[in-house]
């Protein structure tokens, strides 16, 4: 029985550059999800997206992104949603110095870490940006903070837009390291760049935190290039961590 009654719960993700929507039936199993970009579109494409679902009895909303589309989403969700909660409490102790400037995606990720982990763990989630953060387990959760650099895409755009007589790449996750011509090495400081930086900031976060040997989970829509950086720790990947952390967020509402 969920709350609300039997039914589906959405949880949505707006990102950097995406809104992420996640279905869920009995028993937290993922069962449906879609992703839009932001335009003029995304109220008709959402609408359309949730036309033929199910009755959705309960939504949470998380949003690091403008007003203007966090609120054109919270008006088509209140059409099709029994109950609408935006920004639900993630249910952690936040020891950041500035916890109101903590994006809320990465706190619901670090409760799906705690959810998978069972114990302190490390969350690192690689999108148009990378973060990779610390949190234990002590008292119900507490997120200690981390560290945020650029994603692979990011960075491609960056070299591009900034270097004379540099141009766009599509980062591949499978480069190597020896770019045998200006494309082939940029390609290869983006993809072997970011992996580096997501193992040494993996063992730095985690080592300061107290935490050297803690496990980690892994999600984001560019969690592809950093999947083998992290040898000898344990790795748990789920694609919709964020999500499943809101969800979790939700559940515990009274």
């Amino acid at each position: 029985m969920t709350r609300g009654g039997r039914g589906l719960r959405l949880t949505v993700d707006c990102g950097n550059s995406r809104a992420k929507l996640a279905l869920w039936g009995e028993g937290a199993e993922c069962v449906g999800g879609a992703a839009f970009a932001y335009g003029a579109d995304l109220v008709r494409e959402v609408q359309a997206w949730l036309r033929d679902r199910p009755p959705i009895v309960l939504a949470g909303l998380s949003s690091v992104t403008t007003d203007v589309a966090s609120e054109a989403l919270c008006e088509v969700l209140a059409e099709r949603v029994g109950d609408l909660r935006i920004a639900p409490d993630p249910g952690l102790e936040n020891r950041t110095r500035d916890p109101a400037g903590t994006g809320l995606d990465r706190l619901y990720a670090a409760r799906g870490a705690l959810f998978h982990a069972g114990r302190a763990a490390i969350v690192v989630d690689v999108g148009s940006a990378m973060t990779v953060d610390a949190v234990l387990s002590e008292g119900g959760g507490a997120f200690l903070g981390g560290a945020i650099a650029p994603g692979p895409e990011l960075s491609a755009r960056a070299l591009a837009r900034e270097g004379a007589r540099l141009f766009d790449v599509t980062p591949d996750p499978g480069a190597r390291a020896l770019g045998r011509d200006t494309a082939e090495a940029i390609g290869s400081g983006i993809a072997v760049g970011v992996r580096g930086a997501a193992r040494t900031l993996a063992d730095e976060v985690a080592r300061e935190a107290g935490i050297p040997d803690a496990p980690l989970a892994l999600t984001g829509g560019a969690r592809a290039f950093v999947r083998d950086a992290f040898p000898g720790r344990q790795v748990h990947e789920d694609a919709d961590l964020v999500h499943r952390g809101l969800l979790l967020a939700l559940e515990a509402l009274p």
